[in-house]
């Protein structure tokens, strides 16, 4: 198969939860909220198919780069020192073309991509967050393939269109450690799935918070979500095996 090169690839966004950073020094039983405001590029790669029309994706890390685009997006989290509570919701516009390979000359997927999660964590250790999430994904997804059937004959435009919806239950971890004065990692992973929504879904996330003040801060890292989402039969058959990942830059306020 030959590289698929993705094009436009996020629109905006609203996140309230996945992979907020943790509060920095809450103290057990005081609440404290955290507001991120930040900008994500995506690109994505992978397989969706409609009915018996398919179209794959194949990207280098450079391409996400070259087809780097932003959204902005909001997030919240509120963290007791034992207890956390996030809701948040996501939209993003994907899409991605696909270079000439045998038996098709150009194919074309645009997404538009919802999703609602909601995510209690229970702290086990100082550093240690253990997660669990439902998450609603809602996907509107249009395929359109060029196809060269053989040499003698005349290009021929396929379309297809399709929305699909599912809940998927998420289980995870989440570390996060201060680093001097102001700064403070964070690291989450996520994998959920199992069959009842989705065959499986994950998430990365990983990023650097800088605390310039007790009320600002600012937040860089990079987000990784995959999954593999399967339904239907013959013509209404549909399946997105798909990855999005992208750098996030942004601003944090805490009260």
């Amino acid at each position: 198969m030959k590289r698929i090169h993705p094009r436009s690839l996020l629109a905006t966004s609203v996140l309230v939860c996945l992979g907020t950073p943790l509060a920095a020094d809450a103290a057990e039983g005081d609440w404290e909220h955290t507001v991120v405001v930040y900008a994500m590029g995506a690109a994505i790669d992978g397989e969706a198919q409609i009915g018996d029309l398919v179209v794959p994706l194949d990207m280098s890390m450079s391409d996400i780069f070259d087809a780097l685009e932003f959204g902005a997006m909001a997030a919240y989290r509120a963290d007791n020192g034992t207890w956390s509570f996030t809701v948040d919701t996501t939209f993003m516009g994907l899409g991605g073309t696909a270079a000439t390979r045998p038996g098709i000359i150009k194919g074309d997927l645009d997404i538009d991509q919802f999703t609602l999660m909601g995510t209690v964590g229970r702290r086990v250790s100082p550093h240690l967050e253990a997660l669990f999430s439902l998450s609603y994904f809602d996907l509107s997804a249009d395929l359109e393939a060029t196809l060269l059937l053989s040499p003698s004959q005349d290009e021929v435009t396929r379309k297809a269109s399709q929305d699909a919806s599912w809940v998927d239950p998420l289980i995870g971890l989440q570390y996060n450690v201060p680093i001097g004065e102001a700064w403070r990692f964070n690291l989450r992973g996520d994998i959920g799935g199992f069959g009842i929504g989705s065959d499986f879904t994950y998430q990365v996330l990983a990023n650097f918070r800088w605390q310039a003040n007790e009320r600002f801060g600012v937040v860089f890292g990079y987000r990784l979500i995959g999954f593999d989402y399967e339904d239907g039969h013959d013509a209404d058959y549909e399946r997105f095996d798909l990855t999005e990942q992208g750098p996030l830059v942004g601003m944090t306020i805490s009260f």
